[in-house]
């Protein structure tokens, strides 16, 4: 699975537009807090890329980091918990418009 979304120009490391970019989850990990509510959140890390098709040599063009309350993940709709962390972050303010792939 991966998300694909648009890159403006402005909002580009490389000062160009990325259209139809490839995001992918590297990393999506629990994390359980001492003294806190909610005690469990989510880092959720994606990186992007120019093609649908990247190998262990592609160069990323953009990188994310979110992080959530477990409870949130776990609330949207996805057979696994990866499935579920691509549909939080497809619920971002700055993923919107973007589609699973």
């Amino acid at each position: 699975m991966a998300i694909q979304h648009n890159i403006e120009q402005g909002a580009s490391q490389y000062g160009i537009a990325f259209n139809d970019a490839y995001y992918r989850i590297v990393t999506a990990s629990v994390t359980r807090q001492r003294g806190t509510d909610p005690k469990f959140s989510v880092m959720i890390d994606l990186s992007a890329y120019a093609t649908s098709s990247p190998t262990d040599d592609t160069r990323e063009v953009d990188f994310k980091r979110y992080s959530a309350n477990l409870t949130d993940v776990e609330a949207k709709s996805g057979s696994t918990f990866l499935d579920k962390c691509y549909a939080w972050v497809m619920d971002q303010d700055d993923m919107d418009g973007s589609t699973a792939v």
